[in-house]
């Protein structure tokens, strides 16, 4: 047995002897829910950071589009098999990210419709990008631009998972270190 636990053994009549003031319970219940329940704010600064790096990812994505630079160009030898299956594997690889970013748990419902829109905003550059393949069909420039822009969208979507799951335990940590 440590001291503590001898010295409240030894006290024990006088520690049970004294009631707690009347509404005591009612105050200890609410100062409960308050921490359980704690005020969601929206953290501005990490919506901006997720901004930033969304237009960041956008303004490279014309960049290249308007350059006409190959860059790291995909060797396609039967195009349409090939492009169709590359397409295909990074939808779903976006997709995924998606569900991802929906199963974490935001501030606020705000903050994750914010997030949101600015991805979708991302997709419009594809939908341009597609039309210019329907338009130039087998066209090397625009196919290596459309995988171009599925890896930047996917490193983006990765680096906003990596930062809401700091948050995240930023933020369980300061929870578990509050003292009551």
């Amino acid at each position: 047995m440590t001291d503590l636990e001898k010295h409240i053994t030894r006290m024990r009549d006088q520690l049970d002897a004294a009631e707690p003031p009347p509404g005591h319970m009612k105050r200890f219940r609410n100062k409960l829910k308050q921490q359980q329940n704690p005020v969601r704010r929206i953290n501005f600064r990490h919506a901006l950071q997720i901004a930033a790096s969304i237009a960041i990812i956008a303004a490279s994505g014309i960049w290249i589009i308007k350059t006409g630079n190959s860059g790291d160009k995909v060797a396609v030898t039967n195009e349409s098999v090939e492009f169709r299956e590359t397409n295909s594997y990074y939808v779903r690889q976006v997709n995924d990210r998606y569900e991802d970013i929906e199963a974490l748990n935001f501030d606020s419902e705000d903050e994750k419709e914010m997030l949101l829109d600015e991805l979708s905003s991302m997709d419009q550059y594809y939908r341009e990008l597609l039309k210019e393949l329907d338009a130039n069909p087998g066209d090397d420039r625009v196919m290596n631009a459309l995988i171009r822009h599925y890896k930047l969208k996917l490193q983006v979507m990765d680096q906003i998972i990596e930062q809401l799951i700091q948050l995240k335990n930023i933020n369980t940590d300061e929870n578990e270190n509050t003292e009551i």
